[in-house]
């Protein structure tokens, strides 16, 4: 079975039926996705409605399965968690350095501050790249 994730037109339908949270017409999905025809869409729906990830209802497509294990439903927000992750390491990159300024924290704890910082850079780096995926 093919990946959803080996084809970017399929990925955009699939995240963007799920933002959606109710059915949704092949011809909405089109003009919203600015993909270049109807048929192009109907293609990629008939492929998730083969892997069992959407349904199609007489009201529209809805998603069937939900597989995107990295990400959390907010509202009607696709949130990565790298998103906790990059507010907690912030956080406490934040904290590290306004105890370094009030000078109540030992020299070991700058090399702590300078973990914390990459650990920062990269969760944010990788939330960047996770709603890059999901833009639509």
């Amino acid at each position: 079975m093919e990946s959803i994730n080996s084809n970017e037109t399929r990925k955009k339908i699939y995240y963007y039926l799920l933002k959606q949270g109710k059915p949704t017409g092949l011809k909405k999905i089109q003009r919203d996705l600015g993909i270049s025809s109807p048929s192009l869409v109907h293609y990629h729906l008939k492929r998730l409605e083969e892997q069992g990830l959407v349904k199609e209802t007489p009201e529209g497509y809805v998603i069937n399965k939900v597989i995107l294990s990295e990400f959390v439903k907010v509202a009607n927000h696709l949130i990565p968690i790298s998103a906790f992750w990059s507010s907690f390491f912030l956080t406490s990159l934040v904290l590290e350095i306004a105890l370094l300024l009030t000078g109540r924290i030992i020299d070991s704890a700058v090399f702590g501050s300078i973990i914390v910082g990459i650990s920062s850079t990269l969760s944010v780096k990788e939330l960047i790249k996770k709603y890059k995926e999901t833009k639509l």
